[in-house]
């Protein structure tokens, strides 16, 4: 769920870079906000012309960015995505035929959201955890409501609807004028379908420029981590249809301060004939949809975990964390589990089994997303050790959960810690697309563990590590297994 945009946007820290102190007052009223509005909607093709959009069809292009908090320039390990999204305003339903891989190894993923419940056409089997359920391929399936939050943000800043709704809205205001990349802008705030928005138009054009909220995706999997986080759409490379329309085909999205993904429109129809049964949601679906389907993705149960060789215990959940070991008396948890909750089942769970106890220590060995558990470890009082390139990742996961307490621990170089009667290592390591990535090692169960170990070339690298330590290992432990033969 981006013709380039403007250098100054691209670089790391935009808001934080560019937008200095307000360089003017614009009077904090209504009407100031209204003309701003009144100016952006003109330049799009006036308020009857936006008014009159109820449905919409975009061709797409889709740039996924990894969230990255080191200084290199390009750390993000895109992946693209081709997709046609079909967007009814009348009837509050959106449909996402998503296209991954090229050729051969092209498939399609079809998503629809209806009002309040989301679907999917099954490519078969489970759909992991946005789709849970096993079903044939072509079957229609519950999808996650983290689907309905996506539609519902994607309406609330589309510009045909953002700038009418915020024109609207009871609670808008104008906000001093500031500085983007030494331009003025004006700033309003407005609450849009539920959201309180900040938008911001550019003086000189009266263009808009960008909308910016917080927001909490509980439901999400990929962005619970983050817990309460800032979120940016910047708007550009506008183009005049034939109707008579100005609208962006760059849209840019940041959350936590970095780039996010890239929307780029190819192509737009608006108004298209109207063709209900795209969004094919049945009285069956819906039910089946609002029994199984409302909950967050990574609220799983643990069913199926284990504890191997009284020192190993895996989890086997999606979001759980990558497991634990047993150091003496005490167990520790290897990376934290996805969300608050991950963590917290994960604890509860190992002191259930024989001998267990809540985990008195948590190992963050990979320098990248994730991990939203610390919050629950740390307001708990877990120590959690992290890889110093992990480091800014779980101090946004604090600051988004707003957990006060720190008991992080960066590890910027190797050392002994004395757990339960035992010790492990610790040892930094570069890894390749992995600065500041983390080794444990156990020398009483001759056991090294990162959880990137499961890539080959990682693999080499910490087998070097090992052998110029002198390490004696048997076992190692990746994110794909807790404990297999070195």
């Amino acid at each position: 769920m981006r013709n380039p945009i403007s250098s100054h946007l691209l670089r790391a820290g935009v808001f934080a870079a560019v937008l200095l102190p307000p360089t003017r007052i614009a009077p904090p009223t209504r009407a100031a906000a209204m003309a701003v509005l009144d100016t952006a909607i003109a330049r799009m093709g006036g308020a009857d012309a936006l008014s009159a959009i109820t449905r919409v069809r975009f061709e797409m292009l889709t740039q996924w960015q990894r969230t990255a908090f080191d200084t290199r320039p390009y750390a993000d390990q895109p992946s693209y995505e081709l997709h046609t999204e079909v967007r009814d305003y009348s009837i509050d339903a959106w449909r996402n035929t998503r296209r991954f891989g090229f050729g051969a190894q092209a498939r399609d993923i079809v998503d629809v959201v209806r009002d309040s419940v989301a679907v999917r056409r099954s490519l078969g089997g489970s759909g992991g955890v946005a789709s849970p359920t096993v079903v044939t391929a072509g079957t229609w399936t519950p999808l996650n409501i983290a689907y309905v939050q996506e539609k519902n943000e994607l309406f609330a800043v589309a510009p045909e609807r953002l700038l009418l709704r915020a024109r609207s809205a009871t609670d808008l205001r104008a906000l001093p004028d500031t500085t983007i990349g030494s331009a003025p802008h004006a700033r309003v705030f407005a609450t849009v379908d539920g959201l309180p928005v900040t938008i911001f138009m550019r003086r000189s054009t009266g263009y808009l420029t960008a909308v910016r909220f917080r927001i909490n995706e509980e439901n999400d999997f990929g962005l619970v981590p983050w817990g309460t986080m800032e979120v940016e759409f910047w708007y550009s490379a506008w183009r005049k249809y034939p109707n008579g329309i100005a609208y962006p085909s760059q849209f840019d999205v940041r959350r936590v301060g970095k780039p996010y993904k890239r929307m780029t429109v190819m192509s737009a129809a608006w108004n298209p004939p109207a063709m209900p049964d795209s969004f094919p949601v049945t009285d069956s679906l819906r039910a089946a949809y609002m029994s199984t389907s409302r909950r967050p993705m990574h609220d799983v149960p643990f069913d199926s975990a284990r504890v191997i060789d009284e020192r190993f215990a895996m989890f086997n959940a999606p979001g759980a964390p990558m497991g634990a070991v047993k150091i003496g008396t005490a167990w520790l948890l290897l990376e934290a589990g996805q969300a608050p909750l991950s963590a917290e089942r994960a604890s509860a769970w190992l002191s259930s089994v024989k001998g267990g106890g809540l985990p008195t220590h948590a190992f963050v060995t990979v320098p990248a997303s994730g991990n939203g558990g610390v919050a629950w470890l740390v307001s708990h009082g877990v120590d959690v050790h992290v890889a110093p390139g992990a480091v800014p990742f779980m101090e946004a996961v604090l600051q988004g959960h707003d957990v006060k307490k720190n008991t992080l621990r960066k590890e910027e170089s190797g050392r002994w810690i004395r757990i339960g009667g035992d010790s492990v290592r610790v040892e930094p390591i570069d890894l390749a697309d992995a600065p500041g990535a983390m080794v444990v090692y156990a020398p009483s169960l001759k056991w090294v563990y990162s959880a990137l170990a499961a890539n080959p070339l990682h693999l080499d690298r910490i087998r070097a590590l090992v052998q110029s330590r002198g390490w004696k290992v048997s076992r190692l432990g990746t994110a794909r297994n807790i404990s297999v033969a070195y």
